[in-house]
């Protein structure tokens, strides 16, 4: 069961990719090959420069530096999220932690990696939940950096892919998954008063 399953408002961090990238962008537009969560080539060198333009998005996102956030943006989406006033460091729990796991190399041309990350978090009401994030990182001719992420929503639905250079489809999405959120609570909500009305023997009204 997801997070978004177990809790209607789910994860910050879920709420954040709802909000700021709640989209998906094609595979062939973030040349995402199935996101496998990063597993395997994990150890090769070549893609520790990748692992640490991440780990500076990151960290960039934990302390709200929203400057230094956009700056490990790819120099389009880096562009187009400005232009629709999309802020990529939204505010997140100061308990929030997050690891880097594996990564991958993308195809012969050594300029796309996906890094594998877990972030966990604890909302107002207590709830802690992990989730798990695959990040696209390309080589620009400013280095390593963000241009898209994977990550499960609900795990009956396909994961969310997101392309950062493409904020309009992000934007468009936000209300799909909102719309699935709340449709999920209704039906949750529904069955739990449907499994009451069973329990104390009460019998359907009908008109």
């Amino acid at each position: 069961m997801s997070a978004a399953d177990r809790h209607p408002s789910t994860t910050a961090w879920t709420l954040w990719a709802a909000c700021f990238l709640a989209g998906c962008g094609t595979l062939a537009a973030l040349g995402l090959s199935g996101c496998s969560a990063g597993e395997g080539s994990g150890s090769s060198a070549a893609t520790e420069p990748a692992k640490a333009a991440v780990v500076s998005f990151l960290d960039a996102i934990k302390r709200g530096d929203d400057a230094a956030a956009c700056g490990m943006l790819t120099k389009v989406a880096r562009a187009k999220t400005q232009e629709l006033g999309l802020s990529v460091a939204p505010p997140v729990n100061p308990s929030a932690t997050y690891s880097i796991r594996d990564c991958e190399m993308v195809g012969d041309s050594g300029d796309l990696v996906h890094v594998a990350t877990t972030w966990t978090d604890t909302d107002a009401d207590g709830f802690t939940s992990t989730d798990n994030v695959v990040w696209v990182v390309r080589l620009d001719p400013e280095g390593w950096r963000v241009v898209g992420m994977a990550m499960k929503v609900f795990d009956d639905l396909a994961p969310l892919l997101l392309n950062f250079e493409d904020p309009e489809d992000m934007v468009a999405k936000q209300e799909l998954v909102a719309n699935e959120i709340q449709k999920r609570s209704e039906q949750t909500a529904a069955k739990a008063a449907a499994e009451n009305r069973t329990a104390r023997g009460d019998s359907p009204t009908t008109k």
